[in-house]
């Protein structure tokens, strides 16, 4: 006779699969969103280039803080209140913007605003992609598989947020004013906030409550480094990397960093808990997590082809979001790779794809047919695809649940400051490289093979690693596999 059944864990509701999908859709949308927006918005309120690369810094300081300071809200509201808080608010924002923007004059009282929203919801569209890592790893405690899907289902959210933001946008842009670009953004809230309504998404919201809060003094080391550090970027930027002041402010970026970080590491009760560093295979997860970011920004083979002049802005815009179109085929054959245990097989074709699109990026001033740049950056797309969803699997299968919040925070921060990062330190080597030869096109030549040597050193980086077990995805597919029916 056959043994008796035993149920197994209930299976993550609809809502939790939604939220997982849609919360960092909601952060990449209000990106996507903005970008194509970017020229209405300057006409509309009078921006300069330098103006609309202020409001680009507001959104990205605004995730940041949000990251940061995270843990902190939720210590005090838990992740249900905080979740809903969030959201809702975010809805309120964004409706406000779509029915008052129109309304908005050019100025420097408009622009002050612009500037402040721009923070404030750069804020609250982060809030939801650490609490979803929480919210999938709980409700998946002893189901590898569930978990995995869920993975990949958060990580295709952050290209599909970009690709429908950008696409339906840019379509919305031709019969509409500049506000209807936070039209995808408001769709991705409402998603979240329909998700939020059903109680089982926060069933272990007790189990994964964190310590309490942190003391104002902790919030705020954090908070001033972040602040100098955003200083730092933007004066860089919009400036010379070599005026005194921008190099004054990286001093003090250093100086305040490495004082946050020794706050961190010995306050009994840091913004951010470290503990998670000292789980096996989290600290190589999260440091090859956030090397990966820094040479696949996505932009300065952008400004390669602009500088070009032989390819139409429009082809660029579908180069771009084609490659993000590959990034989600890419999440979804990670899925089924993991599936089969397949850890090594993802990150090595991964890293391989991301290596073989950074180098023909190279190739751009001699070839550069609209199906070679759009086949670049698919490619691109699909390496980022395989590989992030297993870094962030090898990072928390073997996290305690206390940790989860903790560790999704710093997987988020990762991928954003790595970005974030990526960005000012090619413009600085483009600064020099255009410096020293007079030549713009030398200059994002230079750039591009900065970066197809840091992809390379970073997937050394990763091989080595995995040779030496630091990370280790031989023990991870052992803990994946599927239990074995008895008889």
């Amino acid at each position: 006779m056959g043994s008796a059944s035993i149920s197994g864990p209930a299976p993550p509701s609809p809502a939790t699969w939604l939220l997982v999908f849609a919360g960092p859709a909601l952060r990449s949308s209000l990106l996507g969103g903005l970008l194509v927006a970017e020229a209405a918005i300057g006409e509309e309120l009078g921006l300069s280039s330098i103006g609309l690369s202020i409001l680009f810094e507001c959104v990205v300081f605004g995730n940041l803080l949000a990251v940061i300071i995270l843990p902190s809200l939720i210590s005090g509201w838990g992740i249900r209140t905080s979740s809903l808080l969030t959201i809702f608010l975010t809805l309120a924002y964004l409706a406000a913007g779509v029915v008052f923007a129109s309304w908005l004059p050019p100025g420097l009282p408009t622009t002050v605003v612009m500037y402040a929203s721009a923070a404030v919801l750069g804020f609250l569209v982060a809030v939801p992609s650490p609490i979803t890592q929480t919210l999938l790893n709980d409700a998946t405690p002893a189901d590898s598989h569930a978990r995995r899907s869920l993975q990949s289902a958060w990580s295709a959210g952050l290209p599909v947020g970009f690709v429908v933001a950008s696409l339906i946008g840019g379509i919305l842009l031709q019969y509409l004013d500049w506000w209807s670009a936070l039209l995808v953004p408001l769709l991705f809230a409402i998603l979240c906030a329909l998700s939020l309504l059903d109680r089982r998404v926060f069933a272990c919201e007790v189990q994964s409550r964190p310590d309490p809060a942190p003391p104002f003094s902790e919030i705020a080391v954090v908070v001033l480094a972040l602040v100098v550090f955003e200083i730092w970027t933007a004066w860089g930027s919009l400036r010379s990397w070599f005026d005194i002041e921008v190099v004054v402010a990286f001093v003090a970026t250093i100086a305040a960093t490495a004082f946050a970080v020794k706050r961190l590491r010995s306050a009994d009760m840091p913004i951010i808990s470290v503990e998670p560093y000292a789980v096996t295979g989290f600290a190589a997860a999260a440091v090859l997590l956030f090397l990966y970011q820094i040479p696949t920004t996505a932009e300065y083979e952008v400004l390669l082809l602009t500088e070009l002049d032989k390819v139409s802005s429009e082809m660029i815009g579908n180069r771009t979001a084609i490659g993000n179109v590959g990034q989600v085929v890419g999440t979804a054959l990670a899925a089924g790779l993991m599936y089969r245990r397949l850890y090594g097989l993802a990150l090595a074709a991964g890293f391989g794809l991301t290596i073989v699109a950074l180098g023909s990026y190279v190739a751009y001033p001699w070839l550069y047919g609209d199906g070679y740049i759009i086949a670049t950056r698919t490619i691109a797309g699909f390496g980022s695809g395989l590989i992030t969803p297993v870094l962030f699997v090898l990072a928390l299968f073997r996290m305690p649940v206390p940790l989860q919040l903790a560790a999704g925070t710093w997987l988020v921060l990762a991928t954003i400051g790595g970005t974030e990062i990526g960005l000012n330190v090619f413009d600085f080597v483009m600064e020099v490289a255009d410096h020293v030869s007079g030549s713009n096109l030398t200059g994002y030549l230079t750039v591009e093979c900065t970066q197809l040597a840091f992809g390379v050193g970073t997937a050394a980086l990763a091989a080595l690693l995995v040779l030496r077990r630091k990370l280790d995805i031989r023990t991870a597919a052992v803990a994946a596999a599927p239990p074995q029916g008895r008889d």
